[in-house]
């Protein structure tokens, strides 16, 4: 099992998307879906007494942005980089809601969100995509605050983030890695194979 945490708002989580549900759908497993609430850095502004760690800090930030659409560009996104400031926390609350598989309803909230530009903070959308995907969501979630809490001492600081056996991949680069350990489990008496 392949456990996922994502943010919807997040760009790099959206383009990390396909290629991991193919991964699990290659490696014959499932993958669990959670919420994270990924922090925006802030986009430094250009200031007169700029010293050379502000301007690494805003030439950094805004590389990252021009990258993400970049490959989204690639894959025949037309992607608005300002949808990575729009909350989804009522989404990402239903996400820790549905029973069954996730999948179908991950994917469509960020299609939605990304490709469509749409509100996927409305209750009753997120209720009728859920019937739609059919799979329902309990009555109560789990607070998302506390969620957070329970990732972060986990280890995990920004979204997507996997978790396979325990090993923490954050970010796409690493799903190569992860096809590896999915494809061919690790000799466990072996401390080379665990790297």
């Amino acid at each position: 099992m392949i456990i996922a945490y994502i943010d919807f708002k997040s760009l790099d989580c959206y383009l990390a998307l396909d290629p991991l549900v193919a991964l699990a759908q290659d490696c014959n497993v499932s993958i669990d879906w959670r919420p994270f609430v990924s922090r925006e850095r802030a986009l430094p502004t250009l200031v007169d007494d700029e010293d050379v760690t502000h301007t690494h800090h805003r030439t950094r930030a805004d590389g990252e942005i021009k990258l993400h659409v970049h490959y989204a560009g690639l894959r025949g996104l037309a992607i608005t980089p300002q949808r990575r400031l729009v909350e989804t926390h009522q989404a990402l609350a239903s996400l820790s809601r549905i029973e069954g598989d996730q999948t179908e309803f991950v994917m469509r909230c960020f299609d939605t969100h990304w490709r469509a530009q749409q509100d996927i903070n409305n209750v009753e959308w997120l209720t009728k995509t859920a019937a739609d995907c059919g799979v329902s969501l309990r009555e109560s979630s789990p607070d998302l605050d506390v969620l957070q809490i329970e990732a972060e001492d986990a280890g995990l600081f920004d979204a997507p983030t996997c978790v396979i056996d325990g090993q923490l991949f954050m970010g796409r680069a690493h799903l190569p890695l992860m096809r590896r350990l999915l494809e061919v489990p690790p000799d466990t008496t072996n401390p080379a194979q665990l790297l």
